[in-house]
């Protein structure tokens, strides 16, 4: 009796599965997705554009690889891996919401496929970059860029798309969809 009046008193837009830590930690997953795909998302844009500045001088390409691989390493895979446990988790928390669940794995498959691209291509070229010297580099050295470019193309599009994704799953207009997110019908507000 005490359960149903319980239920009773608790208003008709919360429902009583979406109480408590683990709803909310997984409704947190939503936002901390977005933040780590958009650092991804910005720390390869970012990378991107500081390429295209660099022209067609070996010296100046070797050494400013030289100069941000090491940080880039210890840094971006980890924030990598870290949006696409996130997005995975906000996946979790929205699997009966079929618009969010499809914008979220077409993100998921973004941010993996980048994660791919950079341990398959960027990551024994980067190694091989580290062994060069600026001032002599090897006579292969604009083909294994061009290669490096092309993957980082690649990942810049579906680092960017997943996070454009992520957001747009948890982005939906209107007044109705915003009260919905909120378990609160629009009347009550």
């Amino acid at each position: 009796m005490a359960n149903s009046q319980a239920l009773r008193a608790r208003p008709l837009s919360v429902r009583p599965a979406d109480v408590g830590p683990v709803p909310v930690l997984l409704a947190a997953a939503h936002r901390v997705a977005i933040i780590l795909s958009g650092v991804l998302a910005g720390a390869i844009l970012g990378t991107w554009l500081s390429e295209v500045s660099l022209g067609n001088s070996a010296e100046s390409w070797i050494a400013y690889h030289q100069a941000i691989t090491p940080a880039y390493t210890l840094a971006v895979p980890p924030v990598g891996g870290l949006a696409l446990l996130a997005t995975f988790a906000a996946l979790a928390s929205s699997w009966r919401n079929a618009r969010i669940r499809w914008f979220l794995l077409a993100a998921m498959g973004c941010l993996f496929v980048g994660m791919l691209v950079t341990v398959v291509v960027h990551f024994p070229i980067n190694d091989a970059i580290m062994t060069w010297q600026p001032d002599t580099p090897p006579a292969d050295w604009q083909d294994l860029r061009a290669r490096w470019l092309t993957a980082h193309a690649v990942r810049t599009v579906v680092a960017v798309a997943g996070f454009a994704l992520v957001v747009l799953a948890v982005s939906r207009p209107g007044r109705a969809a915003a009260a919905d997110d909120a378990h609160v019908s629009p009347n009550s507000r």
